[in-house]
């Protein structure tokens, strides 16, 4: 597994903002029967701590704090929860926390376990907070216990991490909720309102949802597992031999429950995005990940959500003109182009292959609405679709 940047691919170059990510272990214990990262991990069952990603963070942080440059905020973890139990042995994550701590490393810890609430960890974590260096994105599936012990059978109960959420919140850590895998009416149990409302209880900032995918050959007996009957779409791009093909819930089977959660979210006062999936139209929040809810000037590379912006603002993109869209955002502050030669190498050459791919992807109309519905190519212009002329070009559900 390669160490601090995502790999690069169709969906994740040209839609994600934190690509810098720490894992400190080989794999994660809690079971969870939904999970994706058993399509990327390549090693045993066997828990080892990732001692080569600490070493590397270090020196990468180091580099970044010396050389004053503004820091692309870390994800901790994306593909393993970083506070499995293993952690109170090796202690890995807290390693990496101090090491964030010691350079002053912007972190967004995304975690099912409620080991944070314990010391050290928790003194290192206040200690973030108190220069503005940390947010916590707990992941949930659903706030109904019975269908969540399923789900995720050795994780932390949903209660306990909305009783972790209240308890950081309180001394004033930004928290966010990922509902993730998001699953038509498991993931809004009790109700929308209710929701928003527990939500806004336990001091949540921002909900970000990420919508249930699995292999295509057993997405729908699981779906029906849970007595929905709904339908489901390709997430794969193209068959790949050798590659499972994967699927999600379609669009018309989730677009109107998003645009619901969005706006009653919004009368909490609670962000709302989507993850991976390109519904600019109906986000209330300037990022989908909740990096600005972080205290510290951050660098944000750019995505499809910059030109989904642009091309609202000029009234579409001309496809010549994209270099220009990239020359504003440079003249912006975002961290596109030459601007990436002044990062340690060891980031900056795979950031750069995720800028070129985002680029490639808007030569493709097919691949454009593929991955960001709210963005077409038309007459050979990028244009910006609100979410009724979204909502038109996809079916609805059963």
């Amino acid at each position: 597994m390669p160490e601090l940047v995502i790999n690069i691919s169709n969906v994740v170059s040209p839609l994600c903002y934190s690509l810098i990510r720490l894992e400190p272990y080989t794999t994660c214990i809690y079971g969870c029967v939904y999970c994706y990262a058993r399509w990327y991990r390549r090693e045993s069952d066997i828990v080892r701590p990732r001692v080569n990603a600490v070493k590397e963070f270090s020196i990468y942080a180091r580099k970044i704090y010396r050389r004053d440059l503004l820091p692309i905020p870390a994800r901790l973890s994306t593909l393993i929860d970083p506070f499995i139990p293993h952690e109170e042995l090796f202690k890995t994550s807290l390693s990496l926390l101090r090491i964030a701590l010691d350079y002053e490393y912007p972190i967004i810890i995304n975690t099912k376990s409620i080991l944070l609430l314990r010391d050290p960890w928790r003194r290192v974590i206040e200690r973030l907070a108190d220069r503005g260096l940390v947010s916590i994105q707990i992941s949930v599936s659903t706030l109904d216990q019975r269908i969540s012990s399923s789900l995720e059978p050795y994780a932390s109960t949903p209660s306990e991490r909305l009783s972790m959420a209240r308890e950081f919140s309180s001394i004033g850590i930004p928290i966010a909720v990922r509902l993730s895998p998001y699953i038509p009416r498991i993931s809004i149990y009790p109700s929308i309102e209710e929701l928003a409302n527990i939500f806004k209880d336990h001091g949540v900032r921002h909900v970000v949802v990420e919508v249930l995918r699995l292999e295509s050959s057993s997405i729908e007996s699981f779906l029906r597992g849970l007595g929905l009957d709904i339908d489901v779409e390709s997430y794969s791009l193209r068959i790949v031999e050798g590659l499972t093909p994967i699927s999600r819930i379609s669009l018309g089977s989730r677009i109107d429950e998003y645009i619901a959660l969005s706006k009653t979210l919004a009368r909490y006062g609670i962000g709302f995005a989507t993850c991976k999936e390109g519904l600019y139209s109906i986000h209330t929040a300037y990022d989908c990940c909740g990096m600005y809810l972080l205290k510290r000037s951050i660098a944000y590379r750019a995505t499809l959500m910059e030109i989904y912006r642009i091309a609202r603002e000029w009234n579409g993109i001309p496809l010549e003109k994209i270099g220009d869209a990239m020359d504003i955002l440079l003249k912006q502050g975002y961290l596109v182009g030459e601007k990436l030669r002044l990062y340690p190498k060891r980031v900056s050459k795979p950031l750069k292959n995720h800028e070129k791919k985002l680029l490639r992807v808007l030569k493709s109309r097919d691949m454009v609405i593929h991955i960001a519905p709210s963005l077409d190519i038309v007459d050979g212009r990028i244009i910006a679709r609100d979410i009724d002329d979204t909502i038109k070009t996809v079916s609805r559900p059963r």
